[in-house]
């Protein structure tokens, strides 16, 4: 068993410990031997599962350490809030970095069309291919899953971040331009 199975059984004794042992494994395992300590178990999670649930007052202990160690608590907890921050700025960085490296790129225009065609094509068949009652329910999975991807192209090219791009295209040539009359 892993530390956290039990992060939910923990979390209902002291709720602060259970994003902890459901954290980084290494985080966790340090956690969970801290309890495990704490209740004079073996340090494995299923001697601490089998502590908190024959032993009443192995909750009152667990709530005891909790109370004692909570600056320890709340500095891993920070520490775990700055892993998923950092996680996060990795993947926006990724997402610009990939919008930058491609933006005139012609793959996300022919994939808008190509969804948009096959969008229109299921729904042709939903409406008049033969065999619809047979069909009916493929054909309305495939609706609503194609609905998703074609939202999210149109989303594409008519949200802020294509305004944003046009925008920034339009201020680029502007910069040019004057450039190059006070050039002259």
């Amino acid at each position: 068993m892993e530390w956290q199975k039990i992060a939910n059984t923990v979390g209902g004794i002291a709720g602060a410990v259970a994003p902890l042992l459901s954290g980084p494994v290494g985080l966790a395992v340090s956690i969970g031997s801290q309890i495990a300590g704490a209740l004079g178990t073996d340090n494995t999670p299923e001697a601490v599962a089998a502590e908190l649930k024959n032993n009443p007052d192995a909750a009152l202990t667990l709530q005891e350490w909790a109370h004692a160690e909570r600056e320890q608590i709340r500095q891993a907890n920070i520490e775990l809030q700055k892993i998923a921050l950092e996680e996060y700025k990795a993947e926006l960085q990724d997402r610009q970095n990939a919008r930058t490296e491609h933006k005139d790129h012609w793959m996300p225009a022919t994939l808008t069309l190509l969804l948009f065609a096959l969008f229109s094509a299921v729904l042709a068949a939903l409406f008049f291919g033969p065999d619809i009652e047979k069909n009916r329910d493929l054909i309305v999975y495939l609706v609503g899953n194609l609905f998703a991807l074609v939202a999210s192209g149109v989303a594409f090219w008519l949200s802020s971040t294509k305004g944003s791009k046009d925008k920034d295209k339009l201020m680029t040539l502007m910069q040019k331009t004057v450039g190059q009359g006070v050039a002259k």
